[in-house]
C-alpha cells in the first residue's frame, strides 16, 4: 500500500491556521491577546473595502476588508468609518519603507489628503465607574504636509476619546491633535467632568512625527467614585529614537458616580483637518477597556506594526512546486 502525502490545500492551510501565535488575518494580535476587553479593532491593513471594493472614492463610508465582524468597530459596534477629504485611500506598506519599523508585519495602510470631516469612530461609551477605557492609533505625517501656521482655526485632529448623554450638552472631550506650529496639543475638557484646563503638549509634529510613526494612546481613568482622570502619550516608533512623552491632565471637579451613557460625536482616529491641506499616513486603531479601573494600563504596541508577531511577514506565503497526491 502506497504512503499518502497530505494535499497542497492541506499543507497551505495548516501553515495558515496551525503555526503557534497566528493572529486570523484583520484581527490584531493585542486584540486578541486583551480577549473581551477588546472593544474593537481596525487596523486599516488591506486595499479593499466593502468586500473586495479597490476604488475608494469621497465621500463616502468605508468598511475595511481586513476586519472581522468579531472584532470590527464599524459597522458592527461604532457609529462609522466616513471620510470626506480629498483622498482616503490605501498604498503599499514597501512605499513606506524607511519610515515604518524593519520588523512590520504590513501590507498596506491609509493615506489620507484634505480637509472635511474624517474619522473612524470608537464605540459609545457606557460604562459603570471603575474601569478605565482606551484608544490607540499610529500616524505619521508626509513632509509636504501643511502645518498650522498660527492663524485663526487652522488644526487636524488626530485622537478622541468622549461623546455626551443623549439630549445634553455634557460633553467628555479627551484629544490629542495638531495645532499651531506642528505643537501635538491635549485637552481632557467639556462639562461631563469638569477637569481644570491643562493644554500640555507632547512635542512637535515636525520634529517627531515625519521621518517615522507615532504611537497615540489616550486612557480616560473613571474611578470608583467617579471621578474622571485623562492620560495621554506619544511614542517615536522605530526608526525614531523609541521616546515617550506622557500628559497627565487634572482630576475633573465633578464625580459621575452612577455610571455614563454617551453617545453622539465622531470620535476615535480623527483626520478632520480644518484650514490646511493635511497629508499623512494611518493604522492599527483599537479601543479597549480594562476593570478594575488601572491607572497604569495602556495599549501599548501593535506588533503588526513594530515587530514582534514571530516575523516580518506573519502570515506564510502558499508554498510552490509541490507535487503531493
Amino acid at each position: 500500500m502506497g504512503i499518502r502525502f497530505p494535499t497542497t490545500s492541506l499543507i497551505v492551510a495548516c501553515l495558515l491556521l496551525c503555526s503557534s501565535g497566528l493572529a486570523l488575518a484583520g484581527t490584531e494580535a493585542r486584540c486578541t491577546a486583551l480577549g473581551s476587553n477588546c472593544l474593537c479593532s481596525e487596523p486599516m491593513n488591506t486595499n479593499t473595502h466593502d468586500g473586495g471594493n479597490a476604488t475608494w472614492t469621497t465621500p463616502g463610508p468605508f468598511n475595511f476588508d481586513d476586519s472581522p465582524s468579531a472584532s470590527e468597530c464599524w459597522p458592527t459596534r461604532a457609529g462609522e468609518n466616513y471620510c470626506s477629504s480629498q483622498l482616503f485611500a490605501p498604498v503599499t506598506a514597501g512605499s513606506e519603507a524607511g519610515k515604518l519599523p524593519s520588523g512590520h508585519a504590513l501590507s498596506s495602510v491609509m493615506h489620507h489628503i484634505g480637509q472635511g470631516i474624517c474619522h473612524v469612530t470608537h464605540p459609545a461609551i457606557v460604562e459603570a465607574p471603575n474601569v478605565t477605557y482606551c484608544a490607540r492609533a499610529y500616524r505619521r505625517w508626509d513632509a509636504t504636509t501643511q502645518i498650522p501656521d498660527g492663524s485663526s482655526l487652522q488644526q487636524q485632529k488626530i485622537l478622541t476619546v468622549g461623546g455626551a448623554p443623549s439630549g445634553t450638552n455634557d460633553i467628555l472631550n479627551a484629544q490629542i491633535s495638531l495645532d499651531n506650529f506642528g505643537d501635538i496639543h491635549t485637552r481632557f475638557d467639556g462639562n461631563m467632568f469638569d477637569a481644570p484646563i491643562d493644554f500640555s503638549s507632547l512635542g512637535n509634529v515636525t520634529t517627531d512625527c515625519i521621518n517615522n510613526y507615532c504611537r497615540f494612546e489616550i486612557c480616560f481613568d473613571y474611578s470608583a467614585i467617579g471621578e474622571g482622570r485623562v492620560r495621554l502619550r506619544r511614542t517615536k516608533v522605530s526608526p525614531g529614537d523609541g521616546s515617550t512623552t506622557t500628559s497627565f491632565k487634572p482630576v475633573g471637579n465633578v464625580l459621575r458616580p452612577s455610571g455614563i451613557d454617551l453617545i453622539g460625536a465622531p470620535n476615535g482616529v480623527s483626520l478632520y483637518a480644518q484650514g490646511i491641506i493635511a497629508n499623512s499616513y494611518n493604522t492599527h486603531f483599537l479601543v479597549t477597556h480594562v476593570r478594575p479601573e488601572n491607572r497604569n494600563f495602556w495599549i501599548g504596541p501593535a506588533c503588526e506594526v513594530e515587530g514582534g508577531c514571530g516575523g516580518a511577514n506573519p502570515v506564510p506565503a502558499a508554498p510552490t512546486g509541490l507535487n503531493a497526491n
